[in-house]
């Protein structure tokens, strides 16, 4: 009974296997792969043609390349838009095969890609057919020793009857359930054959079912995302309203209090207002109109007292201005009479303008020793010329502090004018001081132009040594340059040899000391370098005499207690060291 099982069990894997098997082979079959080969074939066929072409173009655009570097850059630029011609001919066909590789290559994964592994499908394969040719071989090993103890119960039975009838008989009825045996068996066959098909058949449909119910749980997994996108999306819109409208409770109460300030109501009419808003709005409104009216009349009636006011100060201003005009012609009567007291000041009667605005001062004092130049005293001509001002003004003395704030504008624009010129001469000067060099330079240049002569080689000296010289033509209006001088003394021999023999000294020195008198020289050069390393030596021999000071000090401080809480030759002890590592030791400083 177990080995019927097992081998049911065997029979049922074998079906399922057969099954897969089946199916990996309709896939390769749907492949067919001897004409997939084929077309491989024409395929590696058209790649290597095309390798080749591709290789020939290379090798010609690298010539092309070659010979057009050789070329001088005139012609380059006419040959420049072939050669570009060619690299994009070439970057085409590139691109071209690159596609034609890629399509290729997705027509047989398209084909390749669903196919099963036929490996461990005809390793399975081998592997029902191993076990199946075992179950029969057990089966004929089984059949063989039933038939040969049937033969030995025959052979008895025989031996007992002793009729060869009955053997006969029984050969007969051993052939019948021979057949039997074998119709049953392909029966069995035929049913397993059925079996199979039906379970392929059930399996296909399920299998249907099973892809028609995952494509729609796919749909309505896709519209539920979609749904569920679309929410999120209003929900993000919702949340971006609501940060926009935080503020409503605020605006609100703000709102409240500004209506509250404007219409004149408490808090006490906030509660009411939910109920009947608009009969307490009409009537704010007709409120708040009253009280505008009654604002209207009170500035209405202010306006009119203000016109008043600008009609009073209108005239206030009119004669404000007659005022003016009459004292400034007092002023310029003054000014007159000034200009009349700098004649009469030659008489040395005053020296300045202090001793005049003393003078002025002594004169409007009432009962002076003197007398008063106001009061209009016989035989005085300053005080026969300022009389009638006198009469006017209380004090002549704001007059004579214009007229010095008048002075002393004229005196600030004359100095403003003063640096003007000043600026103007200093201009003056660097543009004498450029153009002389100009001259100079011109100078140079006519001499060096005046030293050829046409007609030849006439004024050529030639020395003992046997060098030529060129001797220039006398020129009277080049000789009486005044710019001679100056061209002369940059030309002199004197100096050409020393700076030759400064240049000789220079050469032997070493490169340290190069360096140092080239330091030096930049130090040296200007005002503003050597106050930079005067104050940079002070500083440095401050911070060094700061920082000695210093160490000396700490040493100082530290000496005594080392020696009052230690021996002779000792280590200083916990405490000391303690001390120090706090802090308590005095700063120096």
């Amino acid at each position: 009974m177990s080995n019927t099982e097992t081998e049911s069990k065997k029979t049922e894997g074998g079906d399922t296997s057969s099954h897969v098997f089946g199916n990996a082979l309709q896939t390769w079959v749907e492949i067919d792969l001897p004409s997939l080969q084929k077309k491989l074939d024409e395929q590696g066929i058209e790649l290597k043609e095309d390798q080749k072409a591709s290789l020939l173009s290379r090798k010609n655009l690298a010539s092309k390349t070659k010979e057009f570097k050789k070329l001088e850059d005139s012609e380059k630029l006419n040959q420049f838009k072939s050669l570009l011609k060619l690299y994009q001919n070439e970057i085409d066909n590139l691109t071209n095969k690159n596609k034609m590789v890629e399509n290729y290559f997705f027509g047989i994964y398209r084909s390749l890609a669903e196919a099963p592994d036929p490996q461990s499908n005809w390793l399975e394969k081998e592997n029902n057919l191993k076990d199946q040719i075992k179950i029969a071989q057990r089966q004929i090993e089984e059949l063989r020793t039933s038939n040969e103890v049937t033969e030995l119960k025959l052979d008895n039975q025989n031996k007992q009857t002793g009729r060869d009838g009955v053997s006969a008989s029984t050969l007969a009825e051993l052939e019948i359930v021979t057949r039997d045996a074998e119709a049953s068996k392909k029966r069995v066959f035929e049913l397993e054959k059925r079996n199979e098909d039906l379970r392929s058949a059930n399996l296909n449909q399920t299998r249907k079912k099973l892809h028609d119910s995952d494509k729609e749980h796919a749909s309505k997994t896709d519209s539920l995302n979609r749904d569920i996108s679309s929410m999120e999306l209003e929900i993000k819109n919702l949340k971006a309203q609501l940060d926009k409208a935080s503020d409503y409770e605020e605006i609100k109460s703000e709102l409240q209090l500004l209506r509250q300030i404007e219409f004149g109501h408490g808090d006490d009419d906030d509660e009411d207002e939910t109920g009947n808003a608009n009969a307490k709005v009409d009537s704010i409104l007709i409120e708040r109109n009253k009280s505008l009216t009654q604002q209207l009349a009170d500035h209405r009636a202010q306006h009119d007292d203000l016109n008043s006011k600008i009609v009073s100060l209108e005239a206030q201003v009119e004669s404000s201005l007659a005022e003016v005009n009459r004292l400034r012609e007092l002023n310029e009567k003054l000014e007159n009479d000034l200009t009349n007291l700098q004649d009469v000041t030659s008489n040395n009667r005053f020296n300045d303008n202090a001793s005049l605005i003393s003078g002025m001062t002594r004169m409007t004092r009432p009962n002076g020793r003197n007398g008063s130049i106001i009061s209009g005293q016989p035989g005085n001509n300053f005080g026969s010329g300022l009389g009638i001002v006198a009469e006017d003004s209380p004090s002549i003395l704001p007059i004579i502090t214009k007229q010095r704030d008048r002075f002393r504008e004229k005196n600030n624009e004359l100095e403003e004018e003063l640096r003007k010129q000043l600026n103007l001469v200093n201009e003056l000067k660097r543009q004498n001081n450029s153009l002389k060099k100009d001259n100079e330079e011109l100078y140079e240049r006519t001499r060096y132009l005046a030293s050829f002569q046409t007609p030849g080689t006439r004024n050529i000296t030639t020395t003992s040594s046997g060098r030529k010289f060129l001797n220039p033509r006398p020129n009277t209006d080049i000789e009486s340059n005044p710019y001679q001088q100056s061209y002369e003394s940059k030309l002199h021999p004197i100096e050409q040899f020393r700076m030759r023999e400064q240049e000789r000294i220079n050469s032997r020195l070493s490169p340290l000391e190069r360096l140092f008198i080239s330091i030096t020289r930049a130090v040296l050069a200007t005002r503003t370098t050597r106050m930079l390393f005067l104050a940079y030596c002070l500083g440095l021999h401050i911070v060094v005499m700061f920082v000695t000071i210093y160490a000396m000090n700490l040493s100082t401080a530290l000496i005594p207690e080392v020696g009052k809480n230690t021996s002779t030759g000792g280590i200083a002890s916990n405490k000391v060291i303690s001390d120090v590592s706090s802090g308590k030791v005095a700063n120096p400083l």
